[in-house]
């Protein structure tokens, strides 16, 4: 039994190097490229914002920020797969191989004059537009919107104009006719554009979109977005009236090969570090849950799904089967083991009664040896046999029970031995000498 204690030893130490391993790795972060960009954009700041949080408390989900140029290129690195998530446009092309996490905020469409005649979308036509931010995304929405009212998308003329701080000017020198900005209600972007329109002394003019829910119907990445009259303050109110308008959403999506658990914990941190968030990035506030309903024009992931239903899987009900795996595997082996050693001590104990019959062998031959050569022979024997049971005991194969065992037959061999080698040297004494009634007749 000593003798396999080191392999059992072994094995418990193995298993408890693979659990060790096995924790080692569960505890290890998971770390996701998000693309997001252009850099200095909100989305980027809020994401860098979000990355530098999670890595701050040490949380499960990490961040690693892919810089992209615009919404555009984040969705084609999320489809090429050079990146676990991204933030994209609802209208500019979702990636197929990507569902929802969270909307990071919902953009309006606004389109600003300063002339009072351009009061609707028509009025547009064979004028200069200028486009703030995102020119290529911010003119396909332009077209979409000048197809719905008839103006072919040539009878315009876009110019981008880079940030919302050149606005103002360019419309006072006459560069352009009217703005487009799509940008969170309460995001800097918008309130840039009013600004320096009314830095220079200029008064904005809302186009308001009057088909919004129209589009909203025929396009389901746009929605219908209401601006109520005062919006964005100023006296007048800015707008005077409620208008209606188009907008869009800026989106969290995640490849949908990452793990429910991963996407549910990232859904988690982000709505648990939301309110810290907004106090850097103030646009965190805008953080919303995602349409769940099974008629959602735009998928959510089921990890993120589960998390806003409550259906978010524990630690031990996400790894139970493996446990259960884990503890049957460690059964099978434990049993294995306890059969293996049984077996080494079964036929360890079958050597012993072989070597203890050896000598009763030796005992009971002993009787009937009538000569030197065969008792010497039974003597070699039993000295064999002492120095096997020394060559086991020195193993630990044997205990000392089985010591004391040996050392009884081995005295009884002997003691039989000796007692019949006398026995021998008696009689060859008593047939040497002569008979004394013999030798006194003669």
């Amino acid at each position: 039994m000593r003798r396999h204690l080191p392999l059992v030893l072994a094995a418990l130490l193995a298993l408890v190097a693979t659990g060790l391993l096995a924790y080692q790795w569960l505890g290890q972060p998971t770390t996701l490229r998000v693309a997001v960009g252009p850099a200095g954009s909100e989305d980027a700041r809020l994401m860098a914002a979000v990355a530098q949080s999670l890595a701050r408390t040490h949380e499960e989900v990490r961040l690693r920020l892919v810089p992209t140029s615009g919404v555009a290129e984040s969705a084609r690195m999320a489809e090429i797969g050079r990146a676990d998530l991204a933030v994209v446009r609802s209208d500019v092309g979702i990636p197929a191989s990507t569902q929802t996490v969270a909307i990071l905020h919902r953009d309006a469409a606004l389109l600003l004059a300063t002339d009072p005649s351009l009061a609707a979308v028509p009025d547009l036509r064979g004028k200069r537009i200028g486009i703030v931010r995102n020119p290529a995304a911010n003119v396909r929405l332009l077209e979409s919107l000048l197809a719905h009212y008839d103006v072919p998308a040539d009878a315009v003329t876009t110019i981008p104009l880079g940030d919302g701080r050149e606005a103002g000017e360019a419309l006072r020198e006459g560069k352009v006719d009217a703005v487009l900005t799509v940008s969170p209600l309460v995001g800097r972007t918008a309130g840039d554009v009013l600004a320096s329109i009314a830095r220079t002394g200029g008064t904005p003019v809302f186009v308001p979109i009057g088909d919004a829910a129209v589009l909203a119907r025929r396009w389901p990445a746009l929605e219908s977005v209401e601006i109520a009259r005062g919006t964005f303050g100023g006296t007048p109110p800015r707008p005077a009236e409620t208008i209606t308008t188009v907008g869009v959403s800026h989106r969290l999506v995640a490849q949908a090969r990452i793990a429910d658990s991963v996407v549910s914990e990232l859904t988690r941190l982000l709505f648990v570090n939301r309110p810290a968030l907004a106090v850097e990035v103030p646009l965190a506030n805008q953080i919303e849950a995602p349409d769940t309903s099974k008629s959602a024009s735009l998928p959510v992931h089921p990890g993120a799904q589960a998390y806003y239903e409550g259906e978010v899987e524990s630690f031990f009900e996400r790894y139970g089967d493996w446990f259960y795996l884990l503890v049957m595997c460690v059964s099978i082996l434990g049993s294995a083991a306890a059969t293996l050693v049984s077996r080494a001590a079964n036929k360890s104990r079958a050597r012993d009664m072989a070597l203890l019959r050896q000598l009763l062998a030796i005992v009971r031959a002993c009787r009937d040896v009538e000569d030197e050569l065969e008792l010497a022979d039974l003597e070699r024997q039993a000295d064999e046999i002492l120095a096997a049971a020394l060559a086991r005991a020195g193993t630990g194969a044997i205990d000392n029970a089985g010591v004391a065992a040996f050392t009884l037959g081995l005295d009884q061999a002997r003691r039989a031995i000796a007692e019949r080698r006398a026995v021998l040297i008696e009689r060859q004494v008593a047939g040497a000498e002569p008979d004394p009634l013999s030798a006194a007749a003669e």
